[in-house]
């Protein structure tokens, strides 16, 4: 009974430990599906550099938690190189770069319903046309993103993804 519960011990302590490179994209990945306050203002930060109304800013949002929290993924390798590591993982996401060129195309077959009245581009109703697709978009798309790691202090950390990767997680990157 005694080598049962220290065998069940050991392995609840091996499991929790964070000495993997993937734990540090687990971690990274979290974030997002649960709408962690850091990806929420940074989500804020890119919202309000956008001209958006009020109301498209709210549908913005609204389609980036859905895009978080539906986020689907799993790590097929890990690949250490000394204190480095290359962590490939698969990720599914809705295809907003699908509804961006879905938009794009309506707005090219039918260009006045996006005239003003003096004849000048209205750029308000075309990026609602977007959202409008994005709301809609049931598409999902896979992209196989490779992570770098690094570890320090006895654990793996991230290192910055950059907009490539940011674009595939958004779902809006161009294929």
């Amino acid at each position: 009974m005694k080598k049962i519960i220290l065998l069940i011990v050991c392995l609840f302590l091996c499991g929790c430990t964070n000495n993997a490179a993937k734990d540090a994209v687990k971690d990274y990945i979290y974030k997002f599906k649960n709408l962690d306050s850091e990806v929420m203002k940074s989500l804020e930060e890119l919202i309000n550099h956008e001209d958006l109304t009020e109301q498209a800013s709210n549908a913005y949002r609204l389609v980036m938690k859905k895009q978080y929290y539906d986020l689907e993924y799993k790590i097929i390798e890990e690949i250490y190189n000394g204190n480095k590591a290359t962590v490939l993982a698969e990720i599914t996401v809705y295809d907003y770069n699908k509804s961006k060129q879905d938009a794009n195309v309506y707005k090219n077959e039918h260009p006045e319903e996006f005239l003003n009245e003096d004849n000048t581009f209205n750029e308000i109703k075309y990026k609602n046309l977007q959202l409008k697709y994005m709301q809609e978009e049931t598409s999902r798309i896979k992209y196989t993103i490779a992570f770098s790691t690094y570890y320090e202090n006895d654990e793996w950390h991230l290192e910055k993804p950059d907009y490539t990767v940011l674009q595939k997680i958004h779902g809006i990157y161009e294929y």
